[in-house]
């Protein structure tokens, strides 16, 4: 009975032909090939898996495992994306501006009087006759009309006099005059913006506190994240595993940011007449209100944090 029964699981057993056919997913599809163009080449290769065998080397050549989790080129983006936010905090990030209107005057028509030399001969025709005061019907002709060409200079003959004709118009110019906000600036102007902000609606101050943390953030992550990077203790992996911690941090702004967008679309009230500071703000705050007055620094920053943020995926 257990002579049977050994036969019966040796039957069972696969062959070596399919084992290698079907592991890894028919990796040697139809008849399995020798691995090995020649002996000489399959020698070859035991004898280099020996050596490492005696070195103590168990993985094979150009394994995964042995690979940086960080690379050289992860810690150069990482480096330039927190340099970029620390910058950013010195460049505009908040923008509202006016409407001017200028009324400028603009020449028309300009036209020289060499253009009425042609007419010279009968205008000085007529000067004559008004000059020697000829008769129209028994009485004497009226004196020239005087307010009729003052201020013009009639050409004559032999005369090198010459008047020039301009016509003018008023054309309205119109600009935008913009006011501008730095990241650090928003600290700064805490007395007078944030005293106007903060006194209105509750969206509006939800919004104000966000963004500031948001900028507290721009200073502490970027750092916190060097730190993980050039200032951790430790083994090589526990080193990295620590720098992805770290790294996840930075999807915090970026969740931030996303929130106060979705609040610009409840919208919300002034606590101040907006017409008498800025025509960019509109009569009340919305989602078009908040875009238009964001500015690129602010931008650069949201980049940065998102390229940090997928670069600690990859580790």
């Amino acid at each position: 009975m257990a002579e049977e029964d050994k036969k019966n699981t040796s039957e069972k057993r696969i062959t070596e032909s399919q084992r290698f056919k079907f592991i890894g997913f028919e990796v040697f599809p139809g008849k399995v090939k020798d691995l090995f163009k020649s002996e000489s080449e399959k020698s070859k290769w035991v004898e280099s898996v020996v050596k490492r065998r005696e070195k103590g080397d168990i993985l094979r050549e150009q394994c995964t495992l042995l690979e940086d989790r960080v690379t050289v080129g992860d810690r150069v983006v990482m480096v330039l994306a927190c340099a970029a936010i620390l910058m950013a905090l010195f460049l505009p990030w908040y923008s509202a501006y006016n409407v001017i209107e200028e009324t400028v005057p603009i020449v028309a028509e300009e036209v020289a009087a060499d253009s009425l030399v042609a007419d010279s001969a009968a205008l000085a025709a007529v000067g004559d006759s008004l000059k020697v005061g000829a008769t129209v019907g028994g009485a004497p002709a009226p004196a020239a009309d005087t307010a009729a060409t003052a201020g013009r200079t009639l050409p004559t003959r032999g005369s090198e006099s010459e008047e020039i004709i301009y016509g003018m118009k008023a054309q309205k110019k119109v600009h935008k005059e913009f006011s501008r906000l730095s990241g650090l600036g928003s600290f700064i102007a805490l007395g007078s913006v944030g005293s106007m902000v903060f006194s209105s609606g509750f969206v509006l101050v939800i919004t104000a506190v966000v963004l500031l943390v948001y900028t507290l953030l721009c200073i502490l992550l970027p750092l916190y994240t060097l730190y993980g990077m050039f200032g951790l203790k430790g083994d090589v992996d526990q080193k990295a595993l620590q720098l992805k911690r770290i790294v996840r941090f930075n999807w915090i702004p970026v969740i931030m940011f996303a929130v106060i967008f979705v609040l610009s679309f409840f919208g919300g009230q002034y606590g101040f007449e907006p017409s008498a500071y800025f025509a960019s703000i509109g009569a009340s705050y919305g989602p078009g209100v908040f875009l238009d007055s964001l500015s690129w620094g602010i931008i650069i920053t949201m980049s940065a944090f998102i390229l940090i943020a997928v670069k600690g995926i990859e580790i």
